[in-house]
Order: structure tokens, then C-alpha cells, then sequence
């Protein structure tokens, strides 16, 4: 088993290269080309284009005039006597065509284009909103898959310490410098290494997976360049805050609202119609020309139109309501996404100009001391994974700077003028 230990980390490692290679065609995916194939591809963003689209075709019909009525008749038709049924025997029967035309009053008319005009904002709103959620999703995974290969990559970089340290164990036990129970020791921390790589692994191909649900087959392709680095502004964001794309959808949704007031409202009003009717008689007599105006009676307004204008009240306020606890909520996470970017900033300067130095430094150290005969192989193992977990952690801070940065920006930046 541990002497066949290094023949089975080969074959591991060419198989992981092998799968990470993926299709020799396969063109390099960076950060930028991530985003442009969300932003066209996306269904979330083409379904509010579509969306968009129709919102801006309900806006010319809005107030048009309600089609117009033609009817067809016959007035005064005998039922009874010996002229029964015949439309050319009594002077008073008529075959008659009309045309009606029912007229709202100016004031609905006015507020269902308002509304149809607040659904094409609103809808503007939302597409905004999308576009920036699908970037913002797609660059988070492509940042978790990025870091997650950086792990990778240095327990990778770390293979080759171990081959040279199970090397030394063995020149040590040779010379009587070790016992034969450190070949084990280095064995065994070998074997934690690989299974911290199948984690590493494990969670690499979870992340394509994420990445994959928004660019679809283009999530294979191997990553190329680096991340960006986001510069934000924070007395800007908190100056713009309310032109955040939800907030500006909630501001629409205000529209929305005073406009199915305004047509409730509007329902107060009297609605009025027109028909022309011409009516034609036998040949004895003269043809005749009728004109009609026909007008609502609002006369229950207690009872009919209050209640609906009462409940279009209501739902404004709420409406209104609904905004004042979004901004607050967006101000909070601001706030808190601020404070927090800051934080790891800081942890990752540490672990950069600190953390990973001291803890490479103490490896080396352990190690020349056990190839001098002063040291204990289990000190070496001990400061070779806090090596590790130095590393790894700095790469996780990254990561979290990285993608809260990301989050950031195309929440409360990317959409500013």
C-alpha cells in the first residue's frame, strides 16, 4: 500500500489534467466573455425583453376608442293580420343598419395610457434588474470556479514537497538518523493531502455545475486571464442608492398605481355613445335617418365605484410602503457589504504580507531541522499543513473579496450613469 502510494497520485493527477483539459477546441473562457454570453443568451434576460417588447405594443391601443358597432334590423315587422311577416305591405316596417360608437370620457382614456406607459417603464426597470442579477450570478461563479482551481493548483505545487520529503524520511531511516515508523507518518499525511484534493475537486465540479446553469455548454471551457478588480466608490453608491434597478421597479409600480387610480376615478365620469341609424321603407315610402346619444348614469357611486376607488387607495399606499422597506433594506446590505469588503480586504493583506510568509518560514525551518537530525518528522508535518492552510485560506479570502465586490458592483455600480 505505501509503496504503491506515488504510482497512484500519478494517475490521479493525469486524470484530473486530462478532465480539466476538456475538448481541444474549446476556446478559454474569461471573465468578460462569461458576461457577454449570459447577457445574450440568458433566458431570464431574453423572457424581459420579451416582456419589454409587449409592454411597449399595449401603449398605442391604451386609449384608442373601443371598436364600433354595426347593427342590423328591422323595425315595425306585422305579426298579426293578413300583412303578417311581409317587410313591403305596411308603411311603418323598416329594414334598418346602424353604426354605434361608444366614447369613454377623456379621463379614463388619459389614465389607461398613463398605466400602459407606467407597465413600459416598469418593465424597462425589471430588464435592467435582470441583466445585472444574471451578470452578477454568472460572475460569482466564475469567480468560485476560478479560486477553486487555484487550490488546486497549489496542492498541485505541493505534490512534489511531499515526493521530496518521504525521499528524506527514507534517507534518514537509512542512516539511522529516523525511526521506521516517520515512512508511515509521511504516508499517512500524504493520503490526507489526496483527500483534501477530492474535496478540492468535489467542489471545483460543483461550482462548473453553478456556472453551467447560467452560460450552458460555454461553462467547459477552461478559464482564462484574472478576475477584475471593482473599484467602488462608497459615498457614491449611498448617493445613488435609489437608482437601483428594484428600486426603480418599485418606483414604477407606484406609477402603476396612481394610474389604476386615476382610472377608478375616472369611472365617476359619465362614458357617452353615438349610432346612426338609416332605415329603408317599400318604394310607396320615404327612407329615414335616425341619430342617437346615449350617456352613463353614475348614480351609485357609494356602492359601485367607491369601494374601487378605496381599494386602488390602498393599494398605492402599499405600493409605496413596499418601496420605503426596499430602500431600507438595500441600505442595510450596502452598509453591511461595505463593512464586510473592508474587513476581508484587510484579512487578505494580512494573510499576504504575514500569515503565508511566517508559516512558509516555519516549514522551511522544521524541515532543515529534521534533515539535521535536530527535528521531529511530526513538527514537519504540522508546519507543512499550516503552509497549507495559510495558502488555501488566502485564496478563500480572495474568493470572498472577489465575489462580495462583484455582488457590489452590479447591484448598487454597474447601473450608474
Amino acid at each position: 500500500m505505501i509503496a504503491f502510494l506515488p504510482r497512484r497520485r500519478c494517475a490521479v493527477l493525469l486524470a484530473a489534467a486530462w478532465i480539466a483539459a476538456g475538448p481541444a477546441a474549446a476556446e478559454p473562457l474569461t471573465f468578460q466573455q462569461a458576461l457577454s454570453i449570459v447577457e445574450r443568451s440568458a433566458p431570464e434576460n431574453l423572457a424581459q425583453i420579451a416582456q419589454l417588447d409587449a409592454a411597449r405594443a399595449a401603449v398605442i391601443p391604451a386609449d384608442a376608442l373601443p371598436d364600433p358597432k354595426l347593427s342590423l334590423g328591422v323595425d315595425n315587422l306585422p305579426l298579426e293580420g293578413p300583412d303578417r311577416y311581409r317587410l313591403d305591405r305596411d308603411f311603418m316596417t323598416m329594414r334598418r343598419i346602424g353604426l354605434m360608437q361608444e366614447i369613454p370620457n377623456g379621463d379614463k382614456r388619459q389614465a389607461r395610457r398613463q398605466l400602459a406607459e407606467a407597465g413600459v417603464v416598469r418593465s424597462e426597470a425589471e430588464q435592467v434588474a435582470m441583466s445585472l442579477e444574471t451578470r452578477r450570478q454568472t460572475a460569482v461563479a466564475w469567480l468560485e470556479v476560478f479560486h477553486l482551481e487555484r487550490s488546486l493548483q497549489v496542492l498541485s505545487e505541493l505534490d512534489r514537497e511531499v515526493a521530496r520529503l518521504r525521499g528524506l524520511v527514507q534517507a534518514q531511516i537509512a542512516g539511522g538518523g529516523a525511526r521506521s515508523g516517520d515512512l508511515l507518518l509521511a504516508d499517512r499525511d500524504a493520503l490526507a493531502l489526496e483527500e483534501r484534493r477530492d474535496e478540492l475537486e468535489r467542489d471545483r465540479q460543483q461550482a462548473r455545475a453553478g456556472l453551467r446553469r447560467w452560460l450552458g455548454d460555454a461553462a467547459d471551457a477552461p478559464l482564462a486571464g484574472e478576475p477584475p478588480r471593482f473599484a467602488l466608490d462608497s459615498q457614491r453608491l449611498h448617493q445613488h442608492l435609489l437608482d437601483h434597478p428594484e428600486l426603480q421597479t418599485a418606483s414604477a409600480r407606484i406609477g402603476e398605481a396612481q394610474a389604476e387610480l386615476a382610472e377608478a376615478l375616472a369611472e365617476k365620469k359619465p362614458d357617452w355613445g353615438v349610432e346612426v341609424a338609416y332605415s329603408n321603407r317599400d318604394s310607396r315610402f320615404g327612407d329615414m335617418l335616425s341619430l342617437q346619444f346615449s350617456f352613463d348614469l353614475p348614480l351609485f357611486t357609494g356602492t359601485r365605484q367607491g369601494p374601487r376607488i378605496d381599494a386602488r387607495q390602498k393599494g398605492l399606499a402599499q405600493r409605496e410602503a413596499e418601496q420605503e422597506a426596499l430602500q431600507r433594506a438595500h441600505r442595510a446590505e450596502l452598509e453591511s457589504g461595505l463593512a464586510s469588503l473592508d474587513q476581508l480586504s484587510r484579512a487578505l493583506e494580512r494573510s499576504e504580507r504575514s500569515l503565508v510568509p511566517l508559516a512558509r518560514q516555519r516549514a522551511d525551518l522544521e524541515l532543515a531541522a529534521y534533515r539535521a537530525g535536530t527535528g521531529e518528522l511530526p513538527a514537519v508535518i504540522e508546519a507543512r499543513r499550516e503552509l497549507i492552510e495559510a495558502r488555501l485560506r488566502q485564496i478563500e479570502l480572495a474568493k470572498k473579496r472577489d465575489q462580495l465586490a462583484a455582488s457590489l458592483h452590479y447591484a448598487y455600480s454597474e447601473n450608474r450613469p
